[in-house]
C-alpha cells in the first residue's frame, strides 16, 4: 500500500476544536513543489463515532460550504461524543473561482 501524500496541519488524535488545512501536493507550471490547501476543522471529544461532513465538491455550489463554515465556527467539543471532521471546500480552487 502506498503512503498517503496528503498531510494535515492539525493533530487528528487531539481532543478539542482545531482548524487547519490538508495539504494536497500539486505540481503546476509555476511551481513544481506546490500544494492545494484544503480547509479542515476537527471537533473531537473522547472516543465514539466519527462523522465526516463535506461541501464544495463543485465550484458552483455555495450553500453547503457556507453552512459548514458556520458549523465549524460554532460547534464546541462539549457538544460532541467522538469526532466531527468538516471539509467545507473539498475542491477549494473551484470554489474560489
Amino acid at each position: 500500500m502506498r503512503d498517503n501524500p496528503i498531510s494535515a496541519t492539525i493533530d487528528l488524535e487531539c481532543d478539542g476544536v482545531q482548524h487547519g488545512y490538508l495539504r494536497l501536493p500539486y505540481s503546476r507550471n509555476d511551481s513544481a513543489w506546490g500544494a492545494i490547501q484544503i480547509p479542515v476543522t476537527q471537533v473531537k471529544n473522547g472516543d465514539g463515532p466519527c462523522a465526516l461532513l463535506t461541501g464544495g465538491n463543485h465550484g458552483d455550489e455555495y450553500e453547503g460550504p457556507l453552512a459548514l463554515v458556520e458549523l465549524a465556527q460554532t460547534l464546541k467539543a462539549k457538544d460532541v461524543t467522538g469526532r466531527v471532521i468538516i471539509l467545507p471546500f473539498m475542491n477549494h480552487p473551484a470554489f474560489m473561482a
